[in-house]
């Protein structure tokens, strides 16, 4: 039986789309943009099975980089990125992402005049065959970038990208993880700065230079070591003197 006759797409709250991720996204209940929403809907029982998200491109720089175009409302009007993308894994096997990414840019044109979707995959993580297969085109990988994780004064894990100088701070500098970039233009006048290249192909993301595997990452500022943030989740201090968790 074909998806068309056992599920359908249909647009979702925020709501909606939040209690998805937090069961089937590997970012779980982190926060997103968001401006709308499409869910991947079993037609006998109106459970929602997936959703795809779609919020405003993040920051002038963004647009400008893409598009060479600033954020006004006029200038970014319909240009969306797809900002979480995630289904059950009971539908693991068949094309329902696909299915649902690609009904979801029809609507999203169809009814709130979509004029270009941007995406990132993160190279850490996965290539990003699903926009391959939905016939996004691909445009390289974002530059090097690095991400200052702070010791927090409170009870919070730690602080990222603290407003200021960090000279002084406890804490260690990671670099970022780099993003495939994707686009799915519907407005051919829409002209795209990046340049077009062949898709990646391998069998999933790169390693990304944190700690090796070892779960401790050091600041040579201080001479001290901490748990890694990014495989752990938390900044604590170990020591001046072992790397060992």
């Amino acid at each position: 039986m074909g998806l068309k006759k056992e599920y359908k797409i249909l647009e979702i709250s925020k709501r909606e789309a939040k209690d998805i991720m937090k069961q089937y996204h590997y970012l779980r209940d982190k926060d997103f943009l968001f401006m709308y929403a499409y869910g991947i809907v079993k037609i006998n029982t109106n459970e929602i099975l997936g959703a795809a998200v779609f919020g405003r491109v993040n920051g002038i720089s963004s647009t400008k980089g893409w598009f060479g175009i600033g954020n006004g409302a006029e200038e970014s009007r319909g240009i969306y990125e797809l900002t979480r993308l995630a289904v059950d894994p009971l539908l693991n096997g068949t094309n329902a992402t696909s299915f649902l990414l690609g009904n979801s840019l029809k609507l999203l044109k169809r009814e709130k005049g979509a004029r270009a979707v941007i995406s990132l995959a993160d190279t850490y993580l996965h290539i990003g065959y699903i926009y391959q297969a939905c016939n996004f085109s691909y445009h390289g990988i974002t530059n090097k970038k690095t991400d200052f994780f702070m010791e927090s004064e409170n009870e919070k894990r730690y602080k990222l990208n603290p407003i200021g100088k960090t000279k002084d701070k406890k804490g260690v500098w990671l670099p970022r993880s780099r993003k495939h970039r994707y686009v799915y233009i519907f407005d051919k006048d829409i002209k795209i700065k990046y340049k077009k290249e062949e898709y990646p192909k391998g069998d999933g993301g790169v390693n990304l230079e944190c700690c090796n595997g070892s779960y401790a990452v050091f600041d040579k500022r201080f001479n001290e070591y901490y748990t890694c943030p990014r495989c752990t989740g938390t900044l604590n201090y170990l020591s001046n003197t072992s790397g060992t968790v």
